[in-house]
């Protein structure tokens, strides 16, 4: 998902003060907009952690933005986040897991279990699964739907080959949403607007009476 603002040039024109300028005004453009590109995926990142129970690192690192002095694009990438990382557990003597992705709003998962996967996904460590085998395949169904409809829980496929429990019966690992989910929200789209429109502006201002004083 990406997040788009353009037209930052005719932003900057209607604050008045490139038009008084004698040359230079390219420049404030360049560098008003490379300010925006360093600061919007944190401000992305401060708005998305407000909301998800997810580590503001793991929000970063999967934000790019990139632009020019015309306009800024932020794009979150969609890989899913694993369940751990949002603070899953196994409660002791209970069933099922449980576990925070918004802040606040805590989920239990029936049929979920806390594992390390075998084979090539042993490294990225313990991971939630969900069994399919050992209940009614209608059930097991239901249940995965259910946890996608309410809080964004999707099975995630991390290789081509089926994965099983220690009795052999068939098994999902369960993930969060991606960064680009986070992203699109539109109330979130809305704030990252107006703080790309005052950002830029304000930059455009101390730039321009910089390079005014220098003239």
């Amino acid at each position: 998902m990406a997040f788009r603002v353009e037209n930052l040039e005719a932003l900057a024109l209607g604050k008045g003060k490139l038009e008084r300028l004698r040359d230079g005004g390219v420049k404030v453009l360049e560098r008003a907009a490379s300010t925006l590109k360093r600061r919007l995926p944190a401000q992305a990142k401060r708005d998305i952690g407000a909301q998800y129970n997810l580590h503001s690192r793991e929000i970063g690192s999967r934000l790019r933005c990139t632009g020019d002095r015309t306009s800024v694009t932020l794009t979150g990438l969609g890989r899913n986040q694993t369940l751990i990382k949002f603070g899953a557990k196994q409660p002791k003597g209970g069933s099922g897991v449980v576990v925070q992705i918004e802040k606040g709003k805590t989920l239990n998962i029936a049929h979920a279990f806390i594992a390390t996967p075998t084979g090539s996904a042993a490294g990225a460590g313990p991971q939630v699964f969900i069994r399919t085998g050992v209940i009614p395949a209608t059930a097991a169904k239901l249940q995965v739907l259910a946890v996608i409809d309410s809080s964004h829980v999707t099975p995630v496929h991390q290789n081509r080959r089926s994965q099983t429990d220690r009795h052999g019966y068939p098994i999902a690992v369960l993930g969060g949403p991606t960064v680009a989910d986070m992203l699109k929200d539109p109330g979130r789209e809305d704030r990252l607007s107006e703080f790309v429109q005052k950002t830029f502006a304000a930059e455009v201002d101390r730039l321009a009476d910089v390079a005014k004083k220098k003239g």
